[in-house]
């Protein structure tokens, strides 16, 4: 078991004032068997009514509607977390995860990958293929930011070459699923980045396991998680709508450092 505390600060600043801002929010930490949530300090500024909810694929979502204008928008939490991926408890699979998404549907280029992966991953558990399928994506893959957007999806960017951590992950599902391994798409905080990030759950007899291509590692205890989803459309961790004529810029910082 590791104790963390985590931290997640989110500022937009508008150029003019904006109104009738709906927003909603995936920056609260899973809370179950193996992420325990012992501390948690939200503040939301300006807000009406914050109301906590969950979406179809269990994530905490806290979502509100301010009336009145603002030119900034900031969102802080900071808690304590006990983590102990041994805790884990087998739940069983939603088939949704092992079909493709909008981010990650194969086109000639992943198909291709996955075919040439076929006969090594041939009697191999789901980790094995996926630890196998994650080598295959590094030898042909480079960490670059810049390049690719929100939108890419795993196909544009295996052609690009170049990526961030949500392009890693959607790769490695995309392969995983067309290789048969259900597989998901997960945002939270890892240790050390100063940033969200990225990685990838595949289902093993029964239990979710994580896998970071990016950092080419198991997950461990260093992780948190904030969101699941089959891919980043998911699991964006802001969401909103204003009416308003402007233009915005938004910060983020967030880390996990260990007690």
């Amino acid at each position: 078991m590791q104790r963390v505390e985590f931290s997640y600060s989110m500022k937009i600043e508008f150029s003019a004032p904006v109104v009738r801002h709906c927003f909603s929010l995936r920056c609260l930490p899973f809370n179950n068997e193996w992420q325990r949530i012992r501390e948690l300090f939200i503040d939301v500024s300006p807000h009406n009514v914050l109301t906590e909810t969950a979406d179809g694929f269990g994530n905490r979502i806290l979502t509100d509607r301010i009336t009145e204008p603002h030119t900034l928008f900031s969102v802080y939490v900071n808690g304590i977390a006990e983590i102990d991926l041994t805790a884990a408890e087998a739940e069983p699979l939603n088939g949704i995860y092992k079909y493709p998404s909008q981010h990650t549907a194969c086109g000639p280029l992943l198909a291709a990958l996955a075919g040439e992966q076929r006969a090594a991953c041939a009697d191999k558990s789901p980790t094995e293929k996926a630890k196998l399928l994650m080598e295959a994506l590094r030898a042909r893959f480079s960490y670059k930011s810049g390049v690719t957007r929100v939108e890419t999806t795993a196909e544009e960017a295996l052609e690009l070459g170049q990526g961030v951590c949500q392009d890693y992950a959607h790769i490695l599902i995309a392969l995983c699923r067309a290789l048969g391994v259900p597989a998901r798409y997960v945002a939270g905080i890892q240790e050390g980045t100063g940033e969200t990030h990225a990685w990838v759950e595949i289902y093993d007899n029964g239990y979710w396991v994580g896998i970071d291509p990016t950092n080419d590692k198991m997950v461990d205890e260093r992780y948190l998680k904030l969101s699941h989803g089959r891919d980043f459309a998911d699991c964006g961790i802001n969401r909103g709508l204003f009416i308003g004529g402007c233009t915005q810029k938004q910060t983020v910082e967030a880390s996990v450092r260990v007690l």
